[in-house]
């Protein structure tokens, strides 16, 4: 009888999980074919380090890689200035971006390509192209989490690293895994194909007080092929900082067209703020109750 109680209190919190509301912060889908315009939800400007190697389309936002040397750097905001998304426990903050390598690959298994999610908390949102792993000064205390990965066509291959920003240990938002103590790696190796559209996925789910579950995914038309989690107790990395949870920026660094791709043409950028919704929760805690009665009930 326990066991038949525990596997009905286990079915109904799986089904918690299922309903819960997403407020879409940001759906910018390249649709006008512009990068300069705000409108949140629908679109919000994406900044660039070095804007002449942008081809803007219907859908399509096109970053040659090989258009300079040195790394290139690509941002933007989900949220209004000076108003962060705040995460209580239980809800989740999922960033899916969708983009196709093209033009050429590299046999190559350096981590070139990696993004995350931020909040820097004295500085505005920096709104200015501008070639600045730094965000010229503001970004060195901005709090985040972030995933370092490559794009190799193979024989070469690697997994992702996922890890936490700790502030101030360098200026670089991006551009130093010495701001990333305890960076881990983990999940699948995995090499990608030419003009093939790729959606990648990070993750943050605030589970308690004490765990933040970072997860991030890459998938193709077939489904995931690789994914990477780690759990931030708030001293992840041997550093005390408590749990992240405000956030207002998407941030992306490639290290070159090598581990990265000549050109990622990237076609929508969607940030999701999930909540539970509370009427689900009532009614599943209730349910629960009722289920367990009977159970009760029918034992005696």
């Amino acid at each position: 009888m326990m066991k038949k109680s525990v596997a009905v209190v286990c079915t109904l919190v799986w089904a918690l999980g299922a309903m819960a509301g997403a407020e879409v912060l940001l759906n910018e889908t390249f649709a006008d074919g512009s990068r300069t315009e705000t409108n949140l939800p629908n679109e919000s400007a994406v900044w660039i380090s070095h804007p002449d190697g942008v081809t803007m389309g219907t859908g399509s936002l096109a970053f040659d890689q090989t258009a300079t040397s040195g790394s290139q750097k690509m941002w933007t905001y989900f949220t209004p200035n000076g108003s962060p998304v705040s995460l209580g426990v239980g809800e989740q903050l999922v960033a899916t971006i969708q983009f196709t390598p093209r033009v050429t690959l590299y046999d190559k298994s350096s981590k070139n390509f990696r993004f995350g999610l931020f909040y820097d908390p004295t500085d505005d949102q920096y709104w200015s192209d501008v070639n600045s792993d730094d965000g010229n000064g503001r970004w060195g205390d901005s709090t985040g989490y972030a995933v370092h990965f490559p794009l190799s066509s193979g024989p070469s291959s690697a997994n992702s690293s996922v890890g936490k920003r700790v502030p101030d240990l360098t200026s670089s938002l991006l551009g130093s895994g010495s701001a990333y103590p305890g960076l881990s790696s983990g999940g699948d190796k995995f090499t990608v194909t030419l003009d093939t559209l790729y959606t990648l996925t990070l993750a943050l789910d605030y589970q308690a007080v004490d765990q933040m579950l970072v997860t991030f995914s890459i998938a193709d038309a077939l489904g995931v092929i690789s994914t990477n989690s780690i759990v931030d107790d708030g001293t992840f990395g041997g550093h005390d900082m408590g749990i992240y949870t405000q956030f207002d920026q998407l941030f992306f660094r490639f290290s070159e067209a090598a581990g990265t791709a000549d050109v990622l043409d990237f076609h929508s950028i969607k940030v999701e703020h999930i909540i539970p919704e509370p009427a689900s929760i009532a009614l599943l805690g209730l349910g629960a109750l009722a289920v367990l009665k009977r159970r009760s009930q029918a034992a005696v």
